[in-house]
């Protein structure tokens, strides 16, 4: 039985308060990775992450604050994979081979939380972290930016905005890569081959002969 992605294009506590609400539903427990933060200063990390979910529910946070496999991994009724540098996560995640260890937990049929950074890890590759404002600087020089590829050979985008939209389209056309692009306040729920946008605002698919906007609580057909 394959599990739920929830891929938040990021935001803050009061942005992604509905996406947050959905997917605490039945879950009691979370493993919180913040490895993608610039800085390391997990301890905030964790305050922000338990001052976010105490919104909604009394819920137990386990937070990853060395860089290695967590212990009991699969115990947790869901992992939260936090948003900051893309290519600094990507390569912490291969060095502890936890990259792995998310997509056949994810097939295994686990909740897995991505915001921004944990968002485009899902994609086919992470080369969308380096386009607009929110850019990524490709700060550990990993060579192989191959993503996760569980969104049938899209790329993801966070904190997307409409007037990235012909950046996007270039960008496009260059690779021959489409996107989703997510803006905060929204994230895309995918289960299967089911694709639902939720949130407050639609979510961007970005083709090279086109684009299209989906409105929250309709279904993308990839």
């Amino acid at each position: 039985m394959i599990g739920t992605l929830f891929l938040s294009g990021g935001g803050n506590e009061k942005q992604t308060y509905e996406i947050d609400e959905i997917f605490l539903q039945g879950v009691n427990s979370i493993l919180y990775i913040p490895w993608a933060w610039p800085n390391d200063d997990f301890a905030s990390c964790e305050k922000w992450i338990k001052k976010c979910m105490q919104q909604h529910k009394k819920v137990d946070i386990t937070t990853a604050t060395t860089i290695e496999m967590p212990k009991d991994i699969e115990s947790y009724d869901a992992i939260y994979i936090g948003g900051g540098n893309t290519f600094k996560l990507l390569k912490r995640l291969r060095e502890t081979k936890l990259d792995k260890k998310l997509v056949e937990l994810y097939k295994k049929g686990k909740t897995i939380y991505g915001g921004s950074a944990g968002t485009l890890i899902w994609g086919y590759d992470i080369q969308t972290a380096k386009l607009c404002k929110d850019k990524d600087k490709n700060i550990v020089k990993i060579r192989d930016t191959s993503g996760f590829n569980q969104l049938a050979g899209f790329n993801l985008q966070a904190h997307y905005e409409s007037d990235q939209l012909t950046e996007h389209q270039h960008y496009v056309k260059k690779t021959n890569r489409s996107i989703i692009a997510i803006p905060e306040e929204s994230a895309l729920m995918v289960s299967e081959n089911t694709y639902k946008v939720i949130g407050l605002r639609p979510i961007t698919v970005i083709t090279k002969n086109n684009y299209t906007g989906y409105s929250p609580n309709s279904f993308i057909v990839l």
